[in-house]
């Protein structure tokens, strides 16, 4: 909330850009912008813990192909970076960047269609970029969470016990997935116990 009050204000002085629409729901995104047919949507990518960010860009960019998504977010994973562009956000930005004094600009730039990364997103994307070409070990975050999974706790219970919100935990099981070539919870844990990762 502290960061849309900001933002609010911020452009609330900002002659040229309409603030058209708000929301701290993820589900009511879509209805929303099919309301208020935003030129640029700035999402927060962990709106609710449910909230499917990869999932929402794919459908929103298939309902509203001239929709410019930018994500704001406190996680970075490099394939998780690489996968959102993939599917067709025009922006990334990482919130302990410096970007509120610049907002505008940006906004400006991507409404003209201008990708915009901060700069370590754009970092997290090269790593992603040089990753793709070798296999990917997990993380060291990734391999507690495939341990505990192992034990047979939940998302929920994965969250508590290693401070994460539990959409952070679904965001390194979808990296998890993809680094070792598997669609499900099942198969990750498999894979990770054969190949010695943990």
């Amino acid at each position: 909330p502290h960061v849309a009050i900001a933002l609010r204000a911020l452009l609330d002085e900002t002659p040229d850009i309409q603030l058209v629409a708000e929301s701290r729901q993820g589900g009511e995104v879509a209805n929303l912008v099919r309301r208020a047919r935003p030129d640029v949507l700035l999402l927060d990518m962990f709106i609710e813990p449910e909230f499917d960010a990869l999932s929402a860009v794919r459908h929103l960019r298939a309902d509203f192909p001239d929709l410019k998504i930018c994500l704001l977010s406190a996680f970075l994973e490099p394939s998780w970076v690489r996968d959102l562009l993939q599917a067709g956000v025009y922006g990334y930005i990482l919130k302990d960047d410096d970007y509120v004094s610049r907002i505008d600009t940006i906004i400006r730039d991507l409404a003209d269609g201008e990708i915009y990364l901060s700069p370590q997103a754009f970092e997290a994307l090269a790593e992603a970029t040089r990753a793709a070409e070798t296999e990917q070990p997990l993380s060291e975050r990734e391999i507690e969470i495939v341990r505990l999974a192992q034990r047979g706790l939940p998302n929920p219970q994965i969250a508590q016990a290693l401070h994460l919100s539990p959409g952070t935990v679904r965001n390194h099981f979808s990296a998890i997935y993809r680094k070792l070539g598997v669609h499900s919870r099942y198969e990750a844990l498999a894979t990770a116990e054969e190949r010695g990762l943990t």
